[in-house]
């Protein structure tokens, strides 16, 4: 499969232009801050129908790569120039390149999925191993306990100094 070029480039907007397109619904972000939330429950149409609100989606991507718009927009290594230049680039990229970046965004995805497994087990370990001794009763129980037994020996410790010093008086 071949893409070809591109036979019409849009210029990039001016700072000017941006400040006069504030109505949000087409070319690029608007001096707001636009961001796509991130949701692995929304369809690949659910992302394009919501990055078409912000960006220009050049039809060859809609068609071709819609599961790529949806890695590009749930990727956590992209902000938002990143994911709008990744866009406006796929329909000149040629195959090796998509297949490339798709691999890419895919293995970022598995090994961030892999690092939240292993951090939710870690957790749950560190729960098993320590969480009981972090009960906030039992160390309130063992605080007064200490409490009690410090009271006791400063009274013991009293009654040895009161007789010490008897003695001494009576040298």
């Amino acid at each position: 499969m071949s893409f070809g070029l591109i036979t019409h480039i849009i210029p990039p907007m001016s700072d000017d232009d941006k400040k006069k397109d504030d109505s949000g619904t087409g070319g690029t972000p608007t001096s707001k801050s636009v961001h796509i939330k991130p949701d692995p429950s929304k369809s690949n149409e659910d992302y394009i129908k919501e990055a078409e609100k912000y960006y220009i989606v050049p039809k060859l991507v809609r068609e071709t790569f819609p599961d790529l718009i949806k890695l590009v927009f749930e990727t956590e290594s992209m902000d938002e120039d990143e994911r709008e230049y990744w866009l406006q680039i796929l329909p000149i990229m040629s195959e090796e390149q998509i297949k490339k970046f798709r691999d890419i965004l895919v293995n970022e995805k598995d090994q961030l999925k892999k690092l939240d497994t292993e951090y939710q087990s870690d957790m749950a370990n560190l729960d098993k191993k320590y969480g009981k001794e972090f009960d906030e009763k039992e160390v309130k129980q063992k605080r007064e306990d200490l409490r009690a037994q410090e009271a006791e020996a400063e009274e013991k410790e009293k009654g040895a100094e009161d007789a010490l010093l008897d003695q001494l008086d009576n040298l």
